[in-house]
């Protein structure tokens, strides 16, 4: 392939690291991802509100989010592989450490500050810069198939722990879990992981589509600082705030929802695990289809579809929609993340993409953290979810409006390439 030197058996490493983002990142989103699973165990022990219970999940929710930006500096400084591999192993001492727990400060910590802090290397944000550097032309593939990592672990890790719990305890459950990423995930970040293709006697990333009229240029390619103000960032980081919001109340408060209207545990975690599979379709679609025809459209058309979701169980609570919306929704789930970091890195460039990308996933935990605590406390003193569904539904057609605003041309440039400002 020209452009590229091949790793010895003549496959690009870059698919290596790939790989190995692929794994953690399967094991770290199913964790994050499962806090519903525990939620009416945890409840029932601790004797507390929902509300109450569904603070620490938004502490740490906003934690992952002020962390991320932090972790794209960190990384400028020691490399993607040292920050990744700090991030699993955060991730893993949180879940072994919630088994330990006998009050709700016990979650506090665990959960709310040790989990949240993991955001500095075990992220969508983490990963990418790292992949900008490995993977240019094919950059929205890359993207989701790293994303599609914490979809399919929504699928296999999900439905394990409420297996696990059933049979071992709550306790039990995350002892194991916590010590599995410890002693197998952590290791093999810090063995896999190369920060950039220099580092193998590599000169670029992956090779150049052949025969491509259309070349990608970086319109901002300014200190970090110089592009808080510019147009896309702040659609950007306006619109993945509904992204945080939206997916979290399906996250934390699907399960006991469900519950309420008189479905089963099992069948609502099944339902929610089945999603997270349709989630997997979801980003393989788009990433690609970025690559070709331009992102903002996928990614507008993405928060459309997660609206309907929301709509539909708002108005029709019956055993098919106890279905359809996860799977709606999981359709959607991750999609937006390859999209919204493939943006980033179009208009800012490699150089500055974690550090924004960064600030963006703030703004995507804050919503989440919002959402979180937000839907607990609307139950509380409603009875009810569905005015927290309906304020989800028309966030993702805001969303999706906020989008389709941002001027994806300043990115493409037809004929011959040139050379940029300093």
């Amino acid at each position: 392939m020209s452009g590229e030197k091949t790793a010895p058996r003549g496959i690009y490493y870059g698919w290596y690291i790939l790989a190995a983002v692929f794994i953690f990142r399967l094991f770290g989103g199913g964790l994050r991802n499962s806090f519903g699973v525990f939620f009416k165990p945890i409840l029932e022990e601790l004797d507390v509100s929902r509300a109450a219970l569904s603070l620490p999940v938004a502490v740490s929710l906003v934690l992952f989010g002020i962390s991320q930006p932090i972790g794209g500096l960190l990384i400028n400084r020691y490399g993607s592989r040292t920050i990744i591999s700090l991030g699993v192993a955060l991730t893993g001492l949180a879940i072994f450490g919630m088994s330990q727990i006998s009050t709700i400060w016990g979650i506090y910590f665990f959960y709310g500050i040790v989990l949240g802090m993991s955001g500095l290397g075990n992220s969508a944000t983490a990963v990418t810069p790292m992949l900008s550097r490995w993977f240019e032309e094919r950059r929205g593939l890359a993207f989701s198939i790293a994303a599609s990592g914490a979809s399919l672990g929504q699928l296999l890790v999900i439905p394990a722990l409420a297996l696990m719990l059933a049979a071992l305890g709550w306790r039990t459950t995350f002892f194991w879990s916590g010590a599995a990423v410890l002693v197998i995930i952590v290791p093999m970040c810090f063995l896999m992981i190369k920060n950039r293709p220099e580092d193998m006697g590599l000169t670029s990333a992956d090779a150049p589509a052949g025969g491509a009229k259309v070349f990608r240029v970086v319109p901002y390619d300014l200190p970090w600082v110089q592009c808080l103000h510019k147009k896309p960032f702040i659609l950007l980081l306006s619109s993945f705030f509904t992204c945080g919001f939206t997916v979290t109340i399906i996250a934390v408060h699907w399960i006991p929802f469900a519950s309420d209207m008189g479905f089963s545990p099992a069948v609502a975690a099944t339902a929610f695990a089945v999603g997270g599979a349709l989630n997997t379709v979801g980003v393989l679609v788009t990433g690609p289809l970025s690559d070709k025809y331009g992102r903002k459209v996928p990614l507008s058309l993405v928060y459309l579809l997660r609206c309907s979701g929301f709509l539909l169980f708002i108005f029709f609570k019956n055993d098919l929609t106890v279905w359809m919306t996860p799977m709606i929704v999981g359709l959607s789930w991750i999609a937006t993340v390859p999209l919204t970091s493939a943006l980033t890195g179009d208009f800012f460039g490699a150089k500055n993409v974690g550090v924004l990308f960064g600030l963006i996933s703030v703004s995507h935990q804050l919503g989440s953290g919002l959402s979180a605590w937000l839907s607990g406390y609307i139950f509380d003193v409603t009875g009810s979810y569905d005015l927290a569904f309906a304020m989800a539904a028309y966030l993702c057609v805001q969303a999706a409006v906020i989008v389709y605003l941002i001027d994806e041309k300043e990115t493409r440039q037809t004929g011959d390439p040139q050379p940029q400002p300093a």
